[in-house]
Order: C-alpha cells, then structure tokens, then sequence
C-alpha cells in the first residue's frame, strides 16, 4: 500500500514535461515575465533591449510566476497612473457626450417608478378577474377626478351668482343685461360635465329601478327648460348644480372606493378571507381566517348597499307622489305644475343621500390598502356586523420570530441535551409555538430527539409525559407548584419553561417576548368595540391576560381565557360550510385581521347613521316645500333658501360621518 502525502497548495511544483516556452505557445500572448522574490534575482535580470524587444527569461523549478494575459491592446490613457495637465488647466469631466458615457448610461437599469413598480406586481401575482376588473376601473378614474373638480368650480361660480341676485352687488358687473344668462350657461356646462349621472339615470330606467339619480337628472332637466322658458321670476340653477354636483361626488367616490380596493386585491399573492362561522363555537358567532377566496370576492362585491335600496324606495315613492302632490297645489295656489314640481323635487332630493354608503366606503377602502386589507365592500359590512368572537391565536400575539431565548438553568445530574430534548418532545405533543426555539437550542448542543409513549394535558398550564422511561412534566411556575415540584431558591421565574424529571426540577428555560406594532393597533380596535369578544385559544401555557397586558399595555378585562385543554381544543376545530367570506388580508397577521374587521363593522354604522339623518332631511325639505307652496308662499322657498338648507344639512352629514369613521 502506498502512502500519498498532503497536498501543498501554496508551493506549486513546475510540470517536468512541459516548458515555459510550451505554456506560452499554447494559451497565447506576450513572452511571460519572471518575478524574482529575492533580491539576488532582481540583479540577475538582464535588462530589455533598447530596440523594445524583450530578452527571454530563464525560470527556476520553485516558483514560476506568469505576468497576465492580455486579449485585446489596452490604451495608453488606462496605463497610465494620472493625466498630465497642461497649460495649467484642469480637464474637465464630460458629464453627458461620447460612446463611453453612452455605453454606462445604457447599462445602467432606469429606476422604475412607485406607480410602475406597484403595476408590475400587480401583473406578476394578480388573478385574471381582478385585473381585468382593476384595468376598467382605472382607466376613467383620472379624467372622473378632473371632472368632479371642474364642477366644483361651477358650483362655487353657480352659488356666487346666486349670492348676487339675492344681495344685487352692483360693483361687480356682470356682463350687463347677459348676467341672467350666466346661471343658465353654468347649468349647462354642469350638465355636459356630468353625463355620468344621467347614463346612470338611463340604466336605472331600462332596468326598472328608479333611484336618486333619476330625479336629479329630471330636475336638472326641469330647471333648464323653465329657465330658459322665463316661466318664473327667479331661477333655481344653482340649486340644480348643486345636485347634480353631489350625484356625481357619490359616483367618483364609489368608483374610488372600488379603485383601491381591486388594486389591494391584485397586490395579493396568496390572500387570506376572513369568515364569519356561525357554527364554530356553540350560541356565538365567530371571526375566524382560512384561505380567501378571490372569485367569490369579486361577486359580492358590487352587491348593492342597504343605502341604495332604501333611497330606491324612496326615489319610487316620490315618483307617484310628487306630480299628484304639484297638481293638488296647482289648483290652490298661483303656481303652475312644472314650478311646484321643480320646487318639491329640489326640496325632497337630500344632496348628502347618494353618498352615504360610497363616501364611507372610499375612506375605509383607502384606510385598508395600507394595512393590506380588502373589504368586500356593503356584504363584507354585513358579514361583520352584530355580536362576533374574535378567536386569538398565537402567532396572532406574539409571532414565532418573537420569541427568544433569555437564558436557562440547569439542575440535577441530566445533561443539557437530554432535558432540552425532553421539553421539545413534550411541546411538539400540543403543537406548541415555542417549538422552533427549542429546536434550535437542540440544534447548538447536537442532542437527539425522543419519543413520548404517553402523555397528559393539565388545565393548570402544563403537559406531562413519559420520555425514554422518565416521567418528565413541563409547564410553567404555577404548573410545577401544583404538581408538589420541588424549587430551589432563586428560580420564581414567570417567563419560563420549567421542566421537571422524576419530579425533580431539572431545567429552567427563559422566554422572552417581544410585542408587535400590528397587533397592539389590532388589539386596540377590537377591544375599543363591544360588539367584539375576544377569546384565547393559545397552545402556549405561558401566554396568559397579565402577560397581554404587559407587553401591549392594554386593558385585558373583556379577554375571555378559559382552561388550557379547553384552548387546545379551540384551536383544532375545523371550519363549517356554512361560513361567509367579507374581506381578503395579504398576509396571516392580527393586526391586518384585526384593523379590517373593526372597519367592517365602522362601515355599517357610519352607512346607517347618514341613511337616516338623510332620508329625515328629505321628508323635512318636501313636507316644508308643501307647506310653503300651500299656502302660496314661493317668496319664502327662494333659491337662496333652499340652497342654505341643502347646504347645512349636507355638511352636518359629512360630520357625523367623520366622526362616526375616526371613532
């Protein structure tokens, strides 16, 4: 048998059969160049020739150093250590220009931008669904944008030349005898603007639902003729505009709404549904996640609100009783038909109503795309409205990259492989999220695994188990106490895995938890909300209320927490047929969960609260507009008037609203 020696790496030895002559000739290039290490050798290097010939150099067999080879003429300019300035000057840097600048800007990648970014996710992970439906909504959102504004500016235009006509302010002239004409002109530029309102009015009508937007569209209409007609003494233009602005804000808004959230629901890669299981625990209905469900999404998610059918009925009520109403006044009063009718409908027609459901909804959506959460819009509302239990988890607390070792404790003759084995082999019996720290503390000591022939769960927060013929008990400090487990001085340590052998103590793990900002804004919400209950069901039996109350700083008084088996078999039931998805999350996280189930139920609130303060605003306006007109008192119902009353009441509805979405 022969015996190789080690390899030298750092001393390469000089092939006999092959010459230097040979390399060369073989890979190409210029005549390589010995370096000599010594300085004897630097004296015995013969000097080049002067004709810029090189004289071939001889080489020893310890150590052959070759000069590298070079493909392509390099130019002098890069051989050289620095340029030479001239004349004084320095020379200057040419910032764009030439093919050297041409060549780095080409290879250079362009920066994409925030918009082009956020598209080219979308494209990669985005359903085809969604992204068609995303595609449409977005393509008119900007021109529907500048639109609402340009009819903001004739609205404020229509109400000044209102405020003049009331007030007469003759030093502002206004084209002479054309300034009646200027109301009139602004009423029609408002029309062309917004063409949204009466294509939906059109549609309404072929498919037999008579809404706001039909009426609006028919007073605009109405207004127009009479005022051109000079049937009546004053004219009610602004008072159209004004509507007609406020059908068209509820449009851009519900269309913005729509906008963010199809745009959240295209950055999902693998989204999460939130569900209501009515069946997952016994009398009370809960919240739970599971995989989302893109399709049934888009479905529901145009499902028309509880707003809109209630106005509908509304709008088809005042169709039947509005022209009877303007004929029995007509035949009393001193005003023809089309004047009572126009005054009614401006008086019935609340501005705030078309966007009770759709201002709400384009706030809350916006408000979600940051916590990467989608509401399925007035049928998520529902799904999350009522009394519900909110079931914790504890990856929903405190996440597995939470949690870390704070040191541990040894007691005993067992060795500290054996007592961590233990412990993971007893934690991974309940599925416990503390199994991935144990694992890696395994890991650090090279310890093996065992195997538990048998095993119990304990309600006081414990798990006791027979592991390679010891009886092992592991839990935390009120555990231990319980089981009659001796302890030493020194080792009362809340945040700690106390592992026992035989019924001795044999090791002290501490546990350190870190809180997440999410979770603390998730908790904050839910427990903010008393239609929310919310019950634990961690696999881990060091999590309790005080430990919650510590970390977020968070009163827990409303936290149900029962017995340990009781969480464990919490967190193993299966979810139910029965159940109804109202909102995709990106991700598996408490507080995205959290923040758009509150937003949910905030929706439905805020929806049904300007429902009725607007449909009262309505009945108030028509009942006084009757009033006036009976008693033949059209001097009182003016422009301004009527305008000052839509005015009022559609800011105290956007006002309840806000407070309604901040609280």
């Amino acid at each position: 048998m022969y015996r190789h020696e080690p390899e030298q790496l750092n001393n390469p030895a000089v092939s006999e059969d092959f010459s230097l002559e040979d390399i060369v000739r073989e890979f190409g290039g210029n005549d390589p160049e010995v370096v000599p290490e010594r300085e004897a050798d630097v004296k015995a290097v013969p000097p080049k020739a002067a004709s810029g010939t090189q004289t071939k150099k001889q080489c020893t067999d310890d150590t052959v150093v070759f000069s590298p080879i070079r493909t392509e003429q390099q130019s002098p300019d890069l051989e050289a250590p620095m340029k030479v300035v001239s004349d004084g000057k320095l020379p200057v840097a040419k910032i764009s220009g030439g093919k050297k600048a041409a060549e780095k800007s080409a290879r250079r990648p362009r920066k994409q931008s925030r918009k082009e970014k956020l598209l080219s996710e979308i494209r990669e992970c985005a359903p085809i669904s969604a992204l068609e439906r995303f595609q449409s909504c977005r393509k008119g959102i900007g021109m529907s944008h500048l639109r609402v504004l340009i009819l903001a500016l004739v609205m404020f235009a229509s109400l000044f030349c209102l405020l003049r006509t009331e007030f007469g302010w003759s030093f502002l002239p206004f084209f002479g005898k054309l300034s009646q004409w200027i109301p009139v002109l602004l009423l029609l530029i408002a029309i062309l603007l917004a063409y949204d309102v009466f294509l939906k009015a059109l549609k309404d009508l072929l498919s037999l639902n008579i809404g706001l937007h039909t009426l609006s569209s028919v007073s605009a209409i109405l207004t127009l003729v009479l005022s051109l007609t000079g049937e009546i003494a004053c004219t009610y233009c602004a008072n159209a505009v004004l509507l007609l602005f406020s059908q068209m804000y509820a449009l851009h808004a519900q269309r913005t709404a729509a906008f963010h959230t199809l745009r959240t629901v295209c950055s999902f890669e693998s989204p999460m549904g939130i569900f209501d299981a009515p069946e997952l625990l016994p009398d009370a209905d809960s919240l739970r996640r599971d995989s989302g469900n893109v399709t049934d999404f888009l479905e529901k998610l145009d499902r028309p609100d509880r707003a809109a059918r209630a106005l509908r009925i509304y709008a088809t009520v005042l169709v039947f009783l509005l022209p009877s109403l303007a004929y029995f006044i007509s035949l009393s009063a001193s005003v023809s038909v089309q004047s009572a009718l126009q005054l009614l409908l401006l008086c019935s027609l609340p501005c705030a109503a078309a966007r009770s459901f759709s201002r709400p909804f384009s706030v809350i959506s916006k408000r979600l795309s940051g916590y990467k959460g989608a509401l399925c819009g007035w049928y998520g509302a529902e799904v999350f409205g009522g009394k519900h239990t909110i079931i914790l988890s504890d990856e929903d607390l405190f996440p597995a990259k939470n949690i870390t070792s704070n040191g541990m404790k040894l007691y005993g003759a067992h060795k500290a492989p054996r007592i961590i084995s233990y412990a993971l082999t007893a934690l991974r019996l309940v599925e416990s999220p503390l199994v991935p720290l144990f694992q890696s503390l395994l890991d650090a000591q090279y310890g093996k695994t065992f195997h538990a022939s048998q095993y119990r769960i304990y309600d006081d927060g414990g798990i006791g188990a027979e592991i390679a013929g010891d009886i092992v008990l592991v839990g935390s400090l009120t555990f231990m106490r319980s089981m009659g487990v001796h302890m030493p001085a020194g080792t009362r340590v809340r945040q700690a895995v106390y592992v026992s052998v035989g019924g001795e103590l044999a090791g002290i793990f501490a546990v350190k938890y870190k809180p997440s900002s999410s979770t603390r804004t998730g908790l904050r919400d839910i427990l903010a909300n008393r239609n929310f209950s919310v019950i634990l069901s961690t696999r881990d039996f060091l999590i309790s209320p005080e430990l919650i109350a510590a970390k977020y700083e968070l009163p827990t008084d409303h936290l149900q927490f029962p017995e340990y088996s009781e969480r464990l078999r919490i967190a193993e039931l299966s979810p139910k047929r029965s159940e109804r998805q109202g909102a995709l999350i990106a991700k598996d996280s408490f507080g995205s969960f959290a923040v758009t189930a509150a937003a949910g139920r905030t929706l439905r609130s805020a929806t049904a609260t300007c429902l009725m303060l607007n449909l009262l605003v309505g009945v108030t306006g028509l009942l006084l507009c009757a009033s006036l007109l009976a008693w033949d008192a059209v001097s009182v119902a003016s422009p301004l008037h009527i305008a000052l009353f839509q005015i009022m009441w559609s800011l105290l509805s956007s006002f309840v609203s806000f407070i309604v979405l901040k609280l």
